[in-house]
């Protein structure tokens, strides 16, 4: 059960990546009042959790209803964590918040649930990765070791953004493309997994 809930913890936090979400969340929160602040970084860690929980309990009920099998799931999610793996290492994983998203979430009084939990820091990637932790644990104690995991993701993110301005400075620019690179590896190698598990199965399924 601890493996379990380390390999979750870390692949969940490699998806989200809190770390690369720190230049976006400071420009967007630039002149906040510091009430303000800590209360959207208080509801978007209280959304990145809800957006997950909900994807690991209901997303295997989704997917019934829609007709999708296990191993399509698993190859459309190694797809997207993969291009995700991509992104990191090219420092480009937090770029879906440019443009119109931008000037949009400067309008918007409580940009706490978007653009922050959804897109920047939960997507496709992290709910693909939830969704198969759900088909592959049922047992009532491994989906409770899931649901710690998550907990302590969402821990972190409100912890690394409440801190954000410090690490950033301490870090560095460099710092943290080093540090997405690194996630990077993580995160293609668990999209690429996916693939190839769900590829070996249906092999030998078809045998």
């Amino acid at each position: 059960m601890t493996s379990l809930f380390i390999s979750t913890f870390v692949s969940l936090f490699s998806l989200i990546n809190p770390l690369s979400a720190m230049p976006v969340f400071i420009s967007l929160t630039n002149g906040f009042p510091k009430d303000h602040l800590f209360r959207t970084i208080r509801r978007t860690s209280l959304y990145v959790f809800l957006v997950c929980l909900i994807s690991f309990l209901i997303g295997e009920f989704v997917l019934n209803f829609f007709g999708v099998s296990i191993h399509a799931l698993k190859i459309a999610g190694g797809i997207i964590i993969s291009r995700s793996g991509f992104q990191l290492l090219n420092a480009q994983h937090k770029s879906d918040v440019q443009g119109p998203i931008e000037d949009e979430s400067r309008m918007k009084e409580d940009i706490s649930f978007s653009p922050l939990a959804m897109p920047l820091l939960a997507g496709p990637g992290s709910i693909s990765l939830l969704i198969n932790l759900a088909l592959q644990h049922e047992a009532f104690d491994a989906k409770a070791i899931v649901i710690a995991g998550i907990f302590m993701v969402c821990l972190s993110i409100y912890l690394i953004l409440s801190s954000a301005p410090f690490i950033l400075k301490y870090l560095g620019q460099s710092g943290l493309r080093t540090m997405s690179k690194i996630m990077g590896l993580l995160v293609l190698s668990i999209g690429i997994q996916m693939i190839v598990a769900s590829g070996r199965s249906l092999f030998y399924a078809s045998i």
